[in-house]
């Protein structure tokens, strides 16, 4: 009678083989996440900037619809003495100006968007980032990085003045809209038509400041991130 015998030992996995296995897992590891977060970093600039884009094409419009007319509460914010408002998209911080434009007024008072026309089209987030955010009477329309947007708005006819520019320079256009962008600790200087100082120091650093921020603007619509 022939016995069958069985082959106990199994070919595995050195030691060595191991280590390598997981030094080449490592190193791709290393070389895809930061590209994918490099993705998800640039994905969330882009729509920083449509969202810029989009709330100065809103005010346009409400504008061309109203005769001139800016999409804020007057009664709630005034321009200073060069003729700029500086509001903020949350709750409280913008005269209105996002319900107003997306015609979520309520209707106990004066409505502002008496067309009811929906200037700023913007689906709502459960959160407060990337859009449109509502909890109850409080609304406020966020950037991607969760913080809100910076709008300026000169009721002259020469444009809005740059905050960043110490010296005044007018950008040309009514509204300027702007992103914190990846700073999410910065907060958008208000410009008071002096020097800041910062800009009277001068200096390597200031230097460095005004070049950064020349860098990332584009016409109308702006995102920086402070130096500090």
């Amino acid at each position: 009678m022939k016995r069958r015998f069985i082959s106990r030992s199994r070919k595995g996995f050195t030691l060595i083989e191991l280590l390598v296995v997981i030094a080449i897992l490592a190193t791709l590891a290393g070389i895809s996440v930061p590209v994918y977060l490099s993705i998800q970093e640039n994905a969330k600039k882009t729509a920083a900037k449509k969202g810029c884009t989009d709330i100065v094409e809103a005010c346009t419009r409400y504008s061309q619809d109203q005769n001139g007319m800016m999409p804020y509460d007057f009664n709630t914010v005034k321009p200073d003495n060069q003729d700029q408002v500086y509001l903020i998209t949350e709750n409280e911080k913008d005269a209105k100006l996002i319900a107003v434009l997306t015609n979520r007024e309520s209707d106990d008072g004066d409505r502002l968007n008496t067309s009811r026309d929906t200037y700023l089209r913007a689906d709502e987030q459960q959160s407060q980032s990337n859009g449109l955010y509502v909890k109850g009477d409080d609304i406020g329309y966020y950037d991607p990085w969760g913080k809100p947007y910076y709008v300026t708005i000169n009721e002259s006819d020469e444009g809005a003045y740059d905050p960043f520019d110490t010296s005044n320079r007018i950008r040309g256009k009514k509204v300027l809209v702007y992103s914190t962008g990846t700073d999410t600790e910065g907060v958008a200087p208000v410009h008071n038509g002096k020097p800041s100082r910062k800009a009277k120091k001068g200096g390597k650093k200031n230097s460095k400041l005004g070049a950064e921020l020349e860098e990332q603007m584009e016409d109308n619509v702006y995102s920086w991130k402070t130096v500090k």
